[in-house]
């Protein structure tokens, strides 16, 4: 079987033009080598000059007043990323595309700190600078501030902080990844973004699960009390991320009065309306990117029904509807409203606003499924269901839709919601 090795002699005479892999040649034909280095249970052997030209580390190491005259032995570098440092050094080239996890590219910087490689560890600064996104950042500052990488972290929480004040939640970044965040990292976090309180809320929130997840511990009060007590917060902050529930919350008022906010979907296209009796409830799904107050749902009212010979004309009904809103994340359904409601004077064939009679407080990124039932006296009348975007927005956050329905085009009853930001 041919190996990297066979191949790299085979060309070295006639087909490497670039003499930086000619040098790398030379060092896996182990050719003129002079100096070896032991990482984990392998022995690399090198070049003392071309590692001196590279680095004024080893420079110092191999030409220097101690210098080494046996077997370097290397306990903090993996093998296959000092390998890959070794590549860079003799070619002056690195393909980050076959770098597979963000750990090595981490190491990689190590050894450009530690050896003081200065080309490589702009590529690296470089990398970072393009390769920082919601998924991961939370993972790459929690390893660089572990490895001590200040350049990394410093861009790390720059990048974090765009990510909250524009209102984006990593909630669901930290419940679900496999990488959890140490209790030092959480600090840290907490001293440049603690003004941005409900992405706070929600992200110590969700650390504080997977810390109970993570050690065995039952999801309650008292633990995660206990996780939190090392926590440099406020003590009534530390109460609020405890006992947050989705009713415990106040939307925020202006003087005497709160500004709450109509976000309705558009409209595309009418199609066959919801019969009751062929269905007798509607189920649909919103969540939004911000901490957002629930205070009403707005639905299509009911068809003006046929009118028989000698009924008299109605402009109004009585409506009765059972709401139940249930949050829905990893599998795990937990309800959190459920009402009777009778509405009367609802007029036909308008928008009609079902007000709740608590408002709820929507952690973002969580999918809450909103059900309506109706009992068997509303047998027979029809609502109209539409086609309509699957968001409405303002300048604050952003709320999303779906219909839990087998064909997207028995379109939907919702037409919006009433809320406001939570603060």
């Amino acid at each position: 079987m041919t190996t990297k090795d066979d191949v790299l002699l085979e060309k070295m005479d006639d087909e490497l033009p670039n003499f930086g892999q000619r040098f790398n040649a030379m060092r896996h034909r182990n050719h003129l080598v002079d100096c070896s280095f032991r990482v984990d249970d392998k022995v690399y052997n090198c070049h003392k000059l071309l590692l001196s030209a590279a680095s004024p580390v080893f420079e110092a190491m191999f030409y220097g007043a101690l210098a080494e005259k046996q077997t370097v032995k290397i306990s903090d570098i993996r093998a296959g990323v000092f390998e890959r440092m070794l590549d860079f050094v003799y070619t002056g080239q690195i393909d980050f595309d076959i770098i597979l996890h963000i750990e090595e590219v981490l190491e990689l910087y190590y050894c450009a700190q530690k050896y003081m490689i200065d080309s490589l560890h702009k590529l690296c600064v470089n990398f970072f600078g393009n390769n920082i996104k919601p998924n991961n950042v939370l993972k790459i500052l929690d390893i660089a501030y572990k490895m001590n990488l200040e350049d990394i972290i410093f861009s790390c929480l720059c990048v974090l902080k765009h990510f909250l004040t524009s209102g984006m939640s990593l909630s669901n970044i930290i419940l679900e990844s496999n990488h959890h965040l140490s209790k030092s990292c959480v600090d840290l976090i907490l001293e440049d973004n603690y003004e941005v309180k409900d992405n706070i809320i929600c992200m110590l929130r969700a650390w504080c699960i997977t810390e109970c997840e993570q050690n065995r511990l039952e999801i309650s009060s008292d633990t995660l009390k206990t996780v939190l007590q090392d926590i440099e917060l406020s003590e009534k902050l530390k109460d609020t991320i405890v006992d947050c529930s989705f009713t415990s919350f106040q939307p925020v008022a202006t003087g005497d009065k709160y500004r709450w906010t109509p976000i309705q979907r558009i409209h595309y296209k009418a199609v066959r309306p919801l019969i009751i009796g062929d269905e007798m409830s509607f189920e649909a799904s919103i969540s939004c990117n911000r901490f957002i107050v629930l205070k009403s749902l707005t639905i299509n009212s009911r068809l003006i029904p046929q009118l028989q010979p000698n009924d008299v004309r109605r402009d109004t009904y009585v409506e009765n509807v059972t709401v139940e809103i249930s949050s829905k994340f990893n599998n795990k359904v937990n309800p959190v409203y459920r009402k009777l409601h009778m509405i009367c004077d609802a007029v036909f064939n308008s928008s009609l606003e079902i007000k709740l009679d608590n408002e709820l407080v929507l952690f973002p990124d969580i999918a809450y499924v909103v059900r309506m039932k109706w009992g068997p006296e509303s047998l027979g009348y029809e609502y109209p269901r539409g086609i309509l975007s699957s968001y409405g927005k303002c300048k604050q956050f952003r709320v999303n839709f779906s219909e839990n329905i087998y064909l997207e085009t028995d379109g939907s009853i919702l037409s919006g919601i009433i809320c406001d930001l939570y603060k």
